[in-house]
């Protein structure tokens, strides 16, 4: 199956405690595609966090570092310099990092990882509301002007209207996108939105990590439904 981002819609599987990424490093994890390693949950490993992920990525899953910020719903609450210091050196073992599109760190990150041919994800998160059309589009185009290669945007679900400005974002995007719905209403959306063009879908390899979070088994099982993966 072709793993590059923004070809088709893949399954990104969340690894949230260390014991999850030593388990990676030992055999990739079934009904995924790829792997984000949130380095805020998963804390440092004992140090050997990058270790670790070069492992799991030789086993077939590319990596896509997130070190996650408080304010967007993250447990990072260190020092910023020590967070551009953490995706830096991720450089060195992951396919992709993500970074917060309103982040001062998101300039420096994404130059560094186009200079190593790492593919950078530039996110938005709200969970409280879906923001209107126009702030939807003003986000996306902020990301594509520092150098995101995918522009992810999740937002809390509560109305049909929530769900429609989401779908909406994948035919309108100037380039690969990722629109994910959070909360009880997100869970349709999670499994619909890649049908409609959305190129990553993320699901649970155990413990959710975001509210509407579907395990990547079930994920998997239902994007199959849908034609859009193969049985």
């Amino acid at each position: 199956m072709d793993r590059r981002l923004g070809i088709k819609p893949l399954i990104v599987g969340c690894v949230a405690t260390e014991a999850q990424l030593r388990r990676c490093a030992r055999r990739a994890p079934a009904d995924c595609d790829w792997i984000e390693v949130r380095l805020d949950l998963t804390g440092p490993c004992g140090g050997e966090w990058a270790e670790l992920c070069a492992a799991a990525a030789r086993n077939g899953r590319p990596v896509l570092l997130t070190v996650r910020s408080a304010r967007e719903g993250g447990r990072w609450r260190g020092r910023e310099a020590e967070r551009t210091a953490l995706l830096l050196r991720g450089l060195d073992v992951a396919a992709a990092v993500d970074v917060e599109i309103a982040s001062s760190a998101f300039g420096r990150v994404a130059q560094a990882a186009r200079r190593r041919g790492v593919a950078v994800v530039g996110s938005f998160h709200d969970f409280r509301a879906t923001p209107g059309a126009a702030r939807l589009a003003a986000i996306e185009a902020r990301g594509r002007a520092q150098g995101a290669d995918v522009v992810k945007i999740a937002a809390h679900v509560r109305t049909a209207a929530d769900l429609a400005r989401l779908f909406a974002l994948p035919a309108r995007a100037q380039g690969p996108i990722c629109a994910l719905g959070m909360g009880p209403l997100g869970a349709i959306a999670r499994v619909a939105l890649p049908a409609a063009g959305s190129c990553l879908a993320y699901g649970a390899l155990e413990a959710a990590t975001a509210p509407g979070q579907l395990a990547c088994r079930d994920l998997a099982k239902e994007l199959a439904r849908w034609g859009v993966r193969p049985r």
